[in-house]
């Protein structure tokens, strides 16, 4: 049998244990949020450019390029694209759906283009 200074002990040691990997999973939790805040930024900064274009052509009568147009629509795309995975999100089961797209590699059609991991 053992004695209480050993049990202790014991639970002691194991719960150091777990508390580092607690540790290591809130910073690899905090590391993934702070990358999907980057991602996000970015998303935003493409969004204000297109807008910002849209602006000077409708008030300003500024004619746009053709590379401008394809910006434009690109940007219109992974707005619309961001609206679908927050619907998808939204929706009961939407965890499971966002895993069978990933499973059957069908993230480049929902996902927008600077939440796509290259690899």
């Amino acid at each position: 049998m053992h004695s209480m200074a050993e049990i202790t002990a014991l639970i002691r040691s194991e719960s150091s244990l777990v508390d580092e990997e607690i540790h290591a999973h809130f910073a690899l939790l905090n590391s993934k949020f702070k990358d999907f805040l980057s991602r996000l930024e970015q998303e935003d900064e493409q969004a204000k450019a297109a807008f910002q274009l849209l602006v000077q052509s409708a008030l300003h009568g500024r004619q746009l390029t053709h590379e401008e147009k394809l910006e434009i629509a690109t940007q219109l795309k992974e707005v619309l694209k961001t609206v679908d995975l927050v619907a998808i999100t939204i929706l009961p089961g939407g965890t499971v759906i966002l895993i069978l797209t990933s499973f059957l590699k069908l993230n480049p059609y929902i996902l927008p283009a600077v939440f796509l991991v290259k690899t």
